[in-house]
């Protein structure tokens, strides 16, 4: 009985996690400022899934300088079996919470 009580909390958490993620992703899209960053790294990694799937892993790293306040802002995301279409150097576009430039989404 315990173990079916956690096996369904659990399920719940990662439900409620998702659909919160979501709410605040579809938020920033409609509240947010769009940004252009810098792309400072493209990080590549190799490895396999769990059932022996080759798997490319990206993880971009980008910056932006609010002109307003002169503070840098760091942004990064990863991208699964897909190479980017850009290169360190690269422009990129990052939709931020103006009030909070520490949320933001980079889709690339």
């Amino acid at each position: 009985m315990v173990q079916l009580l956690l096996a369904f909390v659990t399920v719940n958490l990662m439900v409620s996690l998702v659909v919160y993620q979501a709410y605040k992703l579809k938020r920033l899209r409609s509240h947010g400022k769009q940004v252009v960053a810098l792309v400072i790294s493209i990080r590549h990694e190799t490895g396999k899934t769990a059932s022996g799937f080759a798997r490319d892993n990206y993880y971009v790293t980008a910056t932006w300088t609010d002109p307003r306040t002169g503070q840098t802002y760091t942004f990064w995301t990863w991208i699964m079996n897909s190479r980017p279409l850009f290169t360190r150097g690269s422009l990129v576009p990052v939709l931020i919470d103006p009030k909070n430039p520490k949320r933001y989404t980079l889709d690339l």
